[in-house]
């Protein structure tokens, strides 16, 4: 499939599997929403208070946010690994629920957060070489200010065009290591792989379609920042009518768990059509006989707990 083809594919799965989709992929945005909810006293009054706060306060509450954004993104790994199994039935024109395409995971979560984690770390490391760069960057651009009266009003732009350069190349750099191992949870799922094999096992598969990966990533990024500030605007438009902070907080959070919820699956869905294409193109992959396996696996493992005193 080109991606024009791919991209059609997964709205048309997506259009076709609304529910099954979205009930798959609320696993993150479910988790991060009650996490907000539950915190909305601390948040509210840290909105009202925010001149008065401790720095053990407000450092508590940077450590609520991290935790509660790294909750959504283990759910959203979670939700990418079962979408793996539900696009390859809904593909065949199979029938599957939400409770199966998550059942379809058993023993294999665990991995599944590890290869995640891997996944992270590995782009965390190519993060903190763009700050190490743009830091240099900036040095530089602060010596170019310095002795910008010398070089005259060149100098300045090209201090300026610089640093502006430096920041759009390293993180493209960041975001294609990402790409190089965005079908590792495939992987780990479909061919039931450890997290080391599975991170190498994307960066072979992905070979000449990361650019593919790349495109896929930003346009639904791209989608869902507008879908946010649309939805953003329009709670944040409607909450100053409101004067209880609680409130419009609570629109808030609700604007952001719509987004999540609307956006989430369609970059999973089209992660998921990507590794099956790559598979079928350069290994000649049999899905159907995938998905045959998976059912002759499926009572063999019921059996087996049954068996079980």
């Amino acid at each position: 499939m080109s991606t024009g083809e791919l991209m059609d594919r997964t709205f048309v799965l997506y259009r076709k599997n609304f529910r099954l989709f979205v009930g798959i992929a609320s696993l993150g945005p479910v988790s991060y929403l009650l996490f907000q909810l539950l915190t909305i006293g601390s948040a509210s009054l840290g909105q009202g208070t925010s001149r008065g706060m401790r720095p053990l306060s407000m450092a508590s509450a940077g450590l609520g946010v991290v935790a509660a954004f790294l909750l959504l993104l283990v759910g959203w790994a979670i939700s990418q690994a079962a979408t793996v199994k539900a696009v390859a039935s809904v593909h065949l024109g199979q029938s599957t629920t939400i409770l199966e395409a998550y059942r379809s995971l058993r023993g294999r979560i665990l991995r599944v957060i590890g290869v995640f984690v891997c996944m992270s770390l590995l782009a965390g490391l190519a993060a903190m070489g763009a700050v190490v760069l743009l830091t240099i960057a900036i040095m530089i651009v602060k010596y170019m200010s310095l002795i910008g009266p010398i070089l005259g009003r060149a100098g300045q732009i090209f201090a300026i065009v610089f640093g502006f350069i430096t920041v759009i190349v390293v993180s493209i750099a960041a975001m294609m290591v990402w790409v190089r191992y965005a079908l590792a949870i495939a992987c780990c799922v479909v061919e039931d792989l450890k997290v080391r094999k599975s991170i190498r096992r994307s960066a072979a598969l992905s070979k000449g379609s990361r650019f593919r990966v790349f495109l896929i990533l930003v346009v639904f990024t791209l989608l869902a920042i507008v879908l946010g500030a649309v939805l953003g605007g329009l709670a944040g438009g409607l909450g100053v009518l409101i004067p209880n902070l609680t409130v419009r907080l609570v629109l808030l959070y609700l604007a952001g768990f719509i987004v999540g919820l609307l956006t989430g699956p369609l970059a999973s869905i089209a992660l998921a059509l990507v590794y099956y294409d790559e598979r079928v193109r350069k290994e000649a992959f049999d899905l159907q006989l995938m998905m045959s396996n998976l059912a002759q696996e499926a009572p063999l493992s019921q059996a087996a707990v049954t068996a079980q005193p």
